[in-house]
């Protein structure tokens, strides 16, 4: 595989990586001492020296490494308080940033290695609390120098920023408008002309034998050679809208084509982060790279790369064991993490992954409940525990190093990942290895959308967040205990109306279904209508509207109107929404009308969005009124309300699990004897015995859900 000094095209985008952090840091430096809140500033600053750090060890450069290391633990100790904010480590700051400028390869003058290793040992002796500290000097060449080489440089292609290249992305965006706009002028003239012809030649049929005048008959003539003429000019400019859309389409390519960048471009320097991380945790380490010439928009990469080089890290410095443990466990004596890449439709899948020891649940429990995440009896596990381990600041590190430990952890990996419309998901098992899955858009220039027409309006769906669209008169649909389910793959989704959850007016008959995913959650949205895919140039709202609830954009259609971009992980997540977005299901009917009773009160508890719709929907059926709560902690923040008549809960839920629920119920005024049906697919005896001890009133399974079962639990439980 070539090097860094093999490949100038990957040195320099390392180079420009590099020179604008240390450009940011500069600029945050010489604002930190005047700033109010200095600490909010170190934050930024000490994000930057990490960045510059990951990409000093994938550069191979160790003196640039060790300033960046030593930057870090100094911003550290101003950032924990431990220091001050003081002239003179400002100043030592400021100049490591230029020791690391000049250090970087491609430089003409170069500073040499002592006055970095000089700059490092200053640092230290900084956070170690020397004060003043004194500041290595190193002359380098000067500003007019660097300036007329500069512009003595040549060379045989242009820098072009990338703002640029989205500018005229946009562009040819709105040009691609236009051209659709001229395609549906044309059509319309079409029509015209059609109509023109068959109404001409019913008049020439009427008027045939019919005495005319020679004036009439000329006329007739003339208006006949003008339906000709129109006829041909309507193809003509037909054809015209047909080539313009199709080199506008090439256009738009070509553009996006200048902001696409290989995946090699980051993983390029990850098998000397591999090997020197190896050497220092004395591991024997294999790195796979997979699918490298996979491209991606530059904007997404170069957002991306920083969580891909701590994934690799965090993989080998947690995941992957030592040679010993590997053979004792009875595995092969090298680990291996591998880095895939693949095209997904409209998305681009990136995986990290070992096959070291895997997530230790109760290790991590452990870790969670000692720093104050999970309460001292909590028994979540599965993926609502490893979701723990996103969690700001979150480490089950115990020591610091240079590879880990720092509280910059896998929450600014979702961070990165979400913020370009990614997700990530992480999947593990004990003694078998730990993958991350990222799920990205190929781009940010351009979105894949499909159209749904809701009534008289019609809004975009991006196309990554959709599993699969439905028709409804094909699908399997029921009326589950009052509530709409539509049966997919054998499996229920609640189906609901997304032009409720959009405040969408008039009158609607849906035709198909939308089904979405997000993280674990699924659910389908029926529409009126879908109207195919297509590549949307989408904009901001802007500052006057700025940012309305589940809409995340907007794009002008071929006939001037407006589209807005549904936000479809917004929708998923806000249940406020699903609360007003019914089908139109039947609704139940009070047994005695004319009769006001008070109906039982039942609150349920579970972090599945499709089963608490479920759930909620079988029980209102029922009689019930329903309150929902997502998790565990927040149905104990209920407690502070009048009693309910019973609570239905969930076991695995991130925060509190439905056994300490229990318990805190039962300890709880006025709450003590509310009947608690513990409702999950955990089977063993041992967890049902836990749930009884815990105060349970029932147990019943997920896997052999009944509704009937159910409603008779809680009607047995409650009285009535």
């Amino acid at each position: 595989m070539p090097g860094w000094a093999d490949d100038p095209e990957l040195l320099a985008t390392f180079r420009a990586e590099v020179e604008e952090r240390v450009a940011s840091l500069q600029a945050g430096l010489l604002a930190l001492e005047a700033h109010p809140s200095p600490r909010q500033v170190v934050a930024s600053l000490f994000r930057d020296a990490h960045t510059v750090k990951g990409s000093a060890r994938m550069m191979g450069l160790a003196e640039v490494l060790a300033v960046a290391h030593s930057a870090e633990d100094l911003l550290g100790a101003v950032r924990d308080g431990r220091l001050p904010v003081r002239r003179d480590l400002i100043d030592l700051l400021l100049a490591s940033c230029d020791g690391i400028a000049n250090a970087l390869p491609g430089v003409d003058d170069p500073v040499p290695q002592a006055h970095l290793t000089a700059l490092a040992d200053a640092m230290q002796r900084a956070t170690a609390g020397e004060e003043p500290v004194i500041i290595p000097q190193w002359t380098g060449p000067e500003e007019e120098e660097i300036v007329d080489d500069a512009l003595r440089r040549g060379g045989d292609s242009v820098r072009v920023t990338t703002a640029k290249v989205y500018e005229l992305i946009d562009v040819v965006g709105e040009a691609e408008l236009d051209a659709r706009r001229l395609e549906r002028a044309s059509a319309g003239i079409d029509g015209i002309a059609t109509d023109n012809s068959r109404w001409l030649h019913t008049l020439r049929e009427a008027l045939a034998d019919a005495p005319v005048s020679e004036d009439a008959r000329a006329a007739l003539t003339r208006l006949v050679a003008v339906d000709d003429q129109l006829l041909a000019a309507s193809r003509d400019l037909r054809e015209l809208a047909e080539d313009a859309h199709s080199r506008l389409a090439q256009v738009r390519d070509g553009a996006m084509g200048l902001a696409m960048v290989p995946v090699r471009r980051v993983v390029a320097g990850l098998p000397r982060v591999v090997r020197d991380l190896a050497a220092t945790t004395g591991k024997d380490i294999t790195l796979v790279l997979l699918g490298q010439d996979v491209e991606l928009d530059k904007q997404v990469l170069d957002g991306v790369s920083d969580a891909l080089k701590h994934l690799v890290v965090n993989a080998v410095d947690h995941g992957c064991e030592t040679t010993q443990e590997r053979v004792a466990a009875g595995k092969a004596p090298q680990a291996t993490v591998t880095v895939s890449a693949r095209a997904a439709g409209g998305t681009v899948v990136i995986e990290v992954s070992d096959d070291g020891v895997g997530i230790d649940e109760t290790q991590l429990r452990a870790a969670a409940i000692e720093q104050g995440v999970l309460l001292p009896d909590s028994a979540v596990s599965g993926p609502a525990l490893l979701n723990v381990l996103f969690l700001p600041s979150f480490s089950t590190s115990t020591t610091v190093t240079e590879a880990s430990g720092r509280g910059v952890g896998l929450d600014v990996v979702r961070t990165a990942v979400e913020g370009l419309g990614g997700s990530i998901e992480l999947r593990s098992a004990r003694g078998e290895g730990t993958t991350f899955v990222m799920t990205l858009p190929v781009t940010l220039g351009v979105l894949r959308c499909l159209m749904a027409r809701v009534g008289s309006e019609r809004f975009a769906l991006p196309v990554p967040g959709v599993v699969e669209s439905l028709s409804l008169k094909n699908a399997v649909v029921h009326n589950l205990a009052g509530s709409p389910v539509v049966i997919r793959h054998g499996e229920t989704l609640p189906l609901l109306d997304l032009g409720s959850a959009l405040g969408v007016e008039g009158e609607r008959e849906a035709t198909a279904a939308v089904v979405v995913r997000h993280g674990d959650r699924q659910m389908a949205w029926a529409v009126d209508g879908l109207e195919g895919e297509l590549e949307l140039v989408v904009k901001d709202l802007g500052s006057f509207l700025g940012r309305p609830p589940v809409i995340s954009g907007a794009t002008i259609d071929g006939d001037g109107s407006v589209v807005c971009l549904v936000d479809l992980r917004e929708l998923t997540d806000d249940t406020t929404q699903h609360a007003a977005a019914s089908y139109g299901g039947p609704v139940a009917e009070d047994e005695h009308p004319g009769v006001e009773t008070a109906r039982p009160r039942v609150l349920v508890v579970e972090d599945s969005v499709g089963v608490r719709e479920l759930e909620r929907a079988i029980l209102e059926a029922a009689g019930y009124e329903v309150v929902t709560a997502v998790d565990g902690t927040e149905g104990a923040a209920k407690l502070g309300d009048t009693p309910a008549d019973l609570v239905l809960s969930d076991v695995e839920m991130p925060g509190m699990d439905g056994y300490q629920l229990t318990r805190t119920i039962r300890r709880t005024r006025g709450w003590e004897q509310v009947p608690v049906v513990i409702m999950t697919s955990r089977a063993s005896e041992e967890d049902q015995r836990a749930g009884l001890e815990a105060g349970a009133s029932a147990y019943l399974l997920k896997t052999d859900f009944d509704q009937a079962e159910l409603v008779e639990t809680v009607r047995r439980l409650v009285g009535r």
